[in-house]
């Protein structure tokens, strides 16, 4: 996956970190260290944690905040294997329960959720409106990986329609899929509403498709063995304050 397109937070800088298994992007601020503010976000949020960062330097400026945005399975994983947070916020409550049954996590709480879209390539957006066109023409298709969220609920709302998505291409998260759309590599791609909020891009949406009836939610975390509790637990009430909310529903999520 190339490199997710930000822009550039009130004195931070991007620093994109390239594994294996997963692109992460990591804001960090001027001084990172001991007091830096490690936070795992799902991709879908990459926007709404990027503002959201912002907003508790301008009220905490002694405090830098790092953003690990993955996709959810691969956030966990980096969990697993003894990855340092402060803040895990995922993109489904299965995820969540795996680091709650380790132990990792302390009290999840539910603070968004998101519905599925379908979206069309900008070349193709006028010529593809319905999901007869889906099951009928050669398209181009990209979902997430069905092992996470967004694509454990693209198969399902896919079944549901008659949609085979046997050849469809699979991305590790669905910013990757966004891009691939956006930028015509694929006709059609199943996202979030967030996603279709936040692009750009001159996409066509389907509507009347009927996959907003799949939707997943967003728990957040402090993890049980953070350095920083009191600043976690203030970047936490962020979400559920005034201004987390409209961020929120500004970016297309739903209040739960």
């Amino acid at each position: 996956m190339g490199q997710q397109s930000i822009p550039a937070a009130r004195s931070m800088r991007l620093l994109l970190v390239t594994a294996t298994v997963l692109t992460s992007v990591v804001l960090n601020g001027c001084g990172s260290g001991s007091h830096a503010l490690r936070v795992f976000v799902a991709s879908s949020l990459t926007e709404v944690a990027q503002h959201l960062a912002e907003e508790y330097e301008t009220r905490y400026p002694n405090t830098d905040v790092e953003l690990n945005i993955a996709g959810s399975g691969a956030l966990v994983m980096q969990m697993q294997e003894g990855a340092e947070a402060d803040v895990v916020i995922l993109a489904s409550n299965s995820h969540m329960d795996q680091l709650r049954e380790l132990g990792l996590v302390l009290g999840p709480k539910g603070i968004a959720q998101n519905s599925l879209a379908v979206i069309v390539s900008p070349q193709l957006a006028e010529s593809i409106n319905s999901v007869d066109d889906l099951r009928h023409r050669d398209l181009q298709i990209a979902v997430c990986v069905k092992s996470s969220p967004c694509g454990a609920l693209a198969f399902a709302y896919a079944s549901s329609v008659g949609l085979n998505l046997a050849s469809a291409t699979r991305e590790s998260n669905v910013k990757a899929v966004l891009a691939k759309v956006e930028r015509d590599e694929v006709d059609v791609g199943i996202v979030y509403m967030s996603d279709v909020r936040s692009s750009r891009a001159q996409l066509g949406h389907l509507e009347t498709a009927g996959a907003d009836q799949y939707s997943t939610s967003y728990p957040l975390a402090v993890t049980a063995d953070s350095k920083n509790k009191r600043k976690a637990q203030d970047f936490a009430a962020l979400f559920t304050d005034e201004v987390g909310q409209s961020t929120l529903t500004r970016f297309g999520f739903q209040l739960p």
